[in-house]
């Protein structure tokens, strides 16, 4: 990773307390962004990128941005919520996030986004939680700062949000591909090329219940707590 870029790379281990957050599927890693001031010593904002994503424009307007008195600033998730299909607020995608570190460290809001995800199950895990305690109280970023229209060429940051990935896929994304030409996992290239259709959709089936089978008591029970709410 470090030879990918210019700038030394700080790794943080991800905290252990995530483990007992109700969640139907996904990782650990998700949850970091609950608690923004664990993993970084940023005190002014900080900008939050998930892997899944290429950037194509300088981030510069969005270090620069006025936050209007908010916490953080987000694009819409374009299927809107998740949780709640008929809900037709504003809601908001946590793919990219451009965080005010010292409101946020103010209203202690690391705390009250933990306490939410011990008692809530969100289909999308962290991002219901931070969508649930900040609902009307984010900024709205244009769509080219999290576009998962890999056709438009005003995006700033491409974001391929459904499934296959790009790395899942037997036709990945071509300049998701140019791009991985470039890095030293080119390599890989080759295996992505030779997966062939149902070994993809095997794989893809196998991630959807890989937790599961992982943590089958921990998923039940918070499959149950869910249906009781």
């Amino acid at each position: 990773m470090q030879k990918c870029c210019k700038y030394d790379l700080e790794w943080q281990q991800v905290k252990p307390n995530y483990n007992e957050l109700l969640s139907l599927s996904g990782s650990a890693l998700t949850y970091a962004r609950l608690e923004p001031e664990q993993y970084t010593n940023a005190k002014e904002r900080l900008i939050w990128l998930d892997s899944d994503m290429i950037v194509l424009g300088s981030l510069e307007p969005l270090w620069n941005l006025d936050f209007q008195g908010m916490p953080i600033a987000a694009a819409p998730n374009v299927w809107g919520n998740p949780n709640n299909p008929e809900d037709k607020k504003p809601y908001f995608n946590a793919g990219l996030l451009v965080f005010n570190m010292k409101l946020w460290a103010a209203e202690k809001l690391s705390e009250k986004m933990m306490a939410n995800a011990k008692v809530n199950l969100w289909c999308d895990c962290d991002q219901g939680t931070s969508n649930s305690v900040l609902a009307g109280r984010w900024l709205k970023l244009d769509q080219v700062w999290n576009n998962h229209d890999t056709d438009d060429t005003s995006t700033k940051v491409m974001h391929f949000i459904s499934r296959p990935k790009p790395w899942e896929s037997a036709t990945p994304n071509k300049l998701w591909m140019e791009m991985l030409s470039q890095t030293p996992f080119k390599d890989e290239l080759d295996k992505i090329q030779n997966n062939s259709d149902w070994l993809a959709g095997l794989k893809l089936k196998y991630r959807r219940w890989e937790p599961w089978l992982r943590q089958p008591i921990k998923k039940i029970k918070s499959y149950l707590k869910n249906r009781a709410r």
